[in-house]
């Protein structure tokens, strides 16, 4: 692993992500809880053998269902990055193994994807390549990979390392250990986004990283390999880039979320009590009567109503009881496509 200290992420890439980030904690004041904003994508590339079968309707629902419940997991983990800094100012927050594996299975619960419980994996890694290479993870089940995981903790936990770069350092150890059989890449990268926000990067689970991924595997797949192979430069470069270009595609797509529910707004000036409800998006995706009540000063059904009659709210496709403003709601769900708009696969 990298010395105390250690930093991978060239100047120019670091001044990049930084100045990113500070855009977008600047546009991200317009939301009341930024962690509600939170929007994990489901799988794009399934295990064919373990979805077999399914009916196409009911594998995308439970695929959702497997999305909200990351939803939740990443409010868990960020929570707990907050709770700790609070008991433990000036000490950088970090989970512990076991801690990590609790993570994991709340992760990946309810995923038809992945099988079993979760957890930290009992037999040897492989790895597979879109292009078909393999590659098997040299470090073995047991104590081998707790020992590992331990030493990745106490790392962490010394905080010698500049904010991003331990970000950076954090992810890639969890690349190279492997320590789960499926779902290590979404863990890393909710991991590091943890590691900004407990750092004060980041405002809350706001970067699209695995929408980054999917754009752009092939170079993350072989950035990885150049640092096993010592050469961190080259990937806390790709780590500063996926930061800085997801930083600026959140912080575009809350600007264009600001003028829908701006112009929503505008369509009922006039009704204090359906603006009160519109306000609420701003503090979370989705409304509904229990979240309103005691946090506006009208009773919420009639404005609901009214609201759901103009055609400005809408049930959500997935959450039962709940309704949402559907154009907001597509901006929110639009993956990262990258810097020339190609959709994530």
């Amino acid at each position: 692993g990298p010395p105390p200290g250690a930093e991978a992420v060239p100047a120019a890439a670091r001044e990049q992500a930084l100045a990113a980030l500070a855009e977008l904690r600047a546009a991200a004041g317009y939301l009341g809880d930024p962690d509600l904003f939170h929007r994990p994508r489901p799988r794009a590339r399934l295990h064919h053998a373990l979805v077999a079968g399914t009916d196409p309707a009911r594998l995308a629902e439970q695929l959702a269902a497997a999305a909200e419940q990351r939803v939740a997991a990443g409010l868990l983990a960020v929570g707990s990055v907050r709770a700790e800094l609070l008991e433990r100012p000036g000490r950088r927050p970090c989970f512990t193994p076991d801690a990590l594996a609790e993570l994991h299975r709340l992760l990946v619960a309810a995923d038809p994807d992945i099988p079993g419980p979760g957890g930290f994996r009992r037999t040897t890694a492989r790895v597979t390549w879109p292009d078909g290479s393999r590659f098997v993870i040299a470090v073995a089940p047991g104590r081998a990979l707790h020992g590992q995981l331990e030493r990745w903790y106490r790392w962490a936990v010394a905080g010698a390392s500049p904010a991003l770069d331990a970000a950076a350092f954090g992810m890639l150890r969890l690349f190279t250990v492997h320590p789960f059989p499926d779902g290590n890449g979404r863990i890393a990268r909710l991991i590091a986004q943890c590691d900004l926000v407990g750092t004060g990067l980041l405002p809350g689970l706001l970067l699209d990283l695995d929408g980054w991924a999917q754009v752009h595997h092939a170079a993350q797949d072989e950035a990885i390999v150049a640092a096993a192979d010592g050469d961190w430069a080259r990937w806390g470069e790709l780590f500063a880039r996926a930061v800085t270009e997801t930083a600026r595609h959140r912080s575009a797509t809350i600007a264009t979320y600001r003028q829908l529910l701006g112009a929503a707004e505008e369509r009922v000036a006039g009704d204090p009590a359906a603006l009160a409800v519109l306000g609420q998006l701003r503090y979370a995706p989705a409304l509904s009567a229990d979240r309103l009540r005691g946090r506006i000063p009208y009773d919420p059904a009639p404005a609901l109503a009214a609201l759901r009659s103009a055609r400005i709210l809408a049930p959500h496709p997935r959450l039962p009881g709940a309704l949402v403003h559907p154009g907001l709601l597509a901006v929110l769900d639009a993956p990262y496509g990258g810097p020339d708009g190609d959709q994530a696969g």
